[in-house]
């Protein structure tokens, strides 16, 4: 005779609780993002959060006791992203120009996507009213995949000594003045795949003349 199969294990109470807090503890903080970008920081209520969430005031709260919490959320969430990233390795048997390109190509892939786009309208939607909140934002965080790639750079001897955060920042910062604040601040759609790729081109360019070791 056949065995029978093994009965699927039935998830505990308390575990089939920590679900559904994790799923509201989601919603909420979904919610707290579209409510942030439709009406800015500031305009935006707990209560509507609530209702836009399908959950109490109660449940809001015992989850984040302020709009400050779920901005700090939202930051965590977006530093969350950067950590799934994969490592940039540095390969001094490659072309430095060609591993440059995939790393440009890496960074505008992820500031670009729809995701990545919301959490950062809503933590500028603070950020941009109240400066003093950029403060708890450490912007060398969401650079630091790319620093040690310069690094690594550096040490080789394929680039210049040089502040390899500093030069990490020129680099990204060219990515993000046409790839992602015009989306950002002005609404535009983001850049097609032709135009990724001469943002790219160029800003490898630029950065090769100033960084390369001839």
């Amino acid at each position: 005779m056949p065995g029978k199969s093994k009965p699927q294990s039935v998830p505990s109470e308390p575990a089939l609780h920590g679900r559904l807090t994790d799923r509201k503890r989601a919603s909420i903080v979904q919610a707290a993002v579209e409510a942030f970008q439709q009406y800015g920081y500031f305009a935006a209520s707990m209560n509507g959060i609530a209702e836009a969430a399908s959950v109490s005031k109660r449940t809001l709260y015992n989850h984040f006791d302020s709009k400050e919490a779920l901005f700090i959320e939202i930051i965590e969430e977006l530093k969350f992203r950067v950590e799934q990233l994969p490592e940039c390795k540095f390969d001094d048997s490659r072309d430095l120009a060609e591993q440059l390109t995939e790393l440009a190509q890496s960074e505008i892939d992820f500031f670009t996507s729809e995701d990545v786009q919301a959490l950062a309208r809503a933590g500028l939607s603070r950020v941009l009213g109240e400066p003093d909140a950029g403060q708890q934002v450490d912007q060398r965080f969401f650079i630091r995949r790319v620093t040690t790639w310069m690094k690594k750079a550096q040490a080789s001897g394929c680039l210049l000594e040089a502040d390899a955060e500093f030069a990490a920042m020129q680099f990204v910062g060219l990515l993000r003045t046409f790839a992602f604040w015009p989306t950002i601040v002005h609404g535009e759609p983001p850049p097609s795949r032709r135009k990724r790729n001469q943002i790219v081109a160029q800003t490898v360019e630029m950065f090769l003349s100033r960084y390369a070791v001839n």
